[in-house]
């Protein structure tokens, strides 16, 4: 009885450890913390600059930010930079009154990818120009930074938004904790009814 009882606590604590492990890398993960404008804002004029704040270091040869209009077309003709873990987008000319796209693709210093995107209203701003998209038919045309002549990864939509805070919440390749949590309670009520079953075998001997 007492084997038998050391063997199923021994099974319970390597499938916690094992639970622990499988989430840990997906909490180190880089991602966004905050983003300016918010995402969902809505702005009485033309903001200056985007700026996000990430949890890591962000490389600087790897940062693409973009604004596109409702058409997909770019609308701000600077690069972003980065420095530590902001990256920053200056809006030299003001944008005029519409609703606009924060489309974002960086590396941070671990390799990690990030992208995602948000989005902001402005008002009413009737000193801005129209807007100018990237292309002659309004397709959206990527505008990455000098150095970021590499291949990024692909932009995908915010799950959540990591927003004004990560709207890339999630890595995509990470496991969220709520099916490590799943896991491990699968696992208790095995070894519960395992021990259940023995207890009860052994009693009828």
């Amino acid at each position: 009885m007492r084997t038998t009882t050391r063997g199923l606590t021994l099974l319970l604590l390597t499938g916690f450890l094992a639970m622990c492990a499988g989430a840990l890398p997906a909490s180190a993960h880089s991602r966004l913390l905050s983003i300016s404008p918010a995402d969902g804002a809505a702005l009485p004029a033309s903001p200056t600059e985007v700026v996000l704040t990430f949890n890591e270091p962000i490389d600087p040869q790897f940062v693409t930010v973009r604004i596109t209009d409702s058409e997909g077309g770019n609308v701000v003709g600077q690069d972003a930079t980065a420095e530590g873990a902001k990256v920053t987008l200056p809006i030299s000319d003001p944008i005029a009154a519409g609703n606009y796209s924060v489309l974002y693709r960086v590396v941070s210093a671990d390799s990690h990818p990030i992208s995602g995107s948000t989005k902001f209203t402005i008002a009413g701003n009737p000193q801005a120009p129209p807007a100018t998209t990237g292309t002659a038919s309004g397709a959206a045309t990527p505008t990455p930074s000098a150095s970021s002549s590499v291949a990024s990864p692909p932009v995908a939509s915010a799950a959540t938004g990591d927003t004004t805070a990560a709207p890339e919440g999630e890595d995509p390749g990470s496991t969220p904790m709520w099916v490590w949590f799943i896991v491990f309670a699968a696992l208790v009520a095995a070894i519960g009814a395992t021990f259940y079953a023995v207890r009860r075998d052994e009693s009828q001997h």
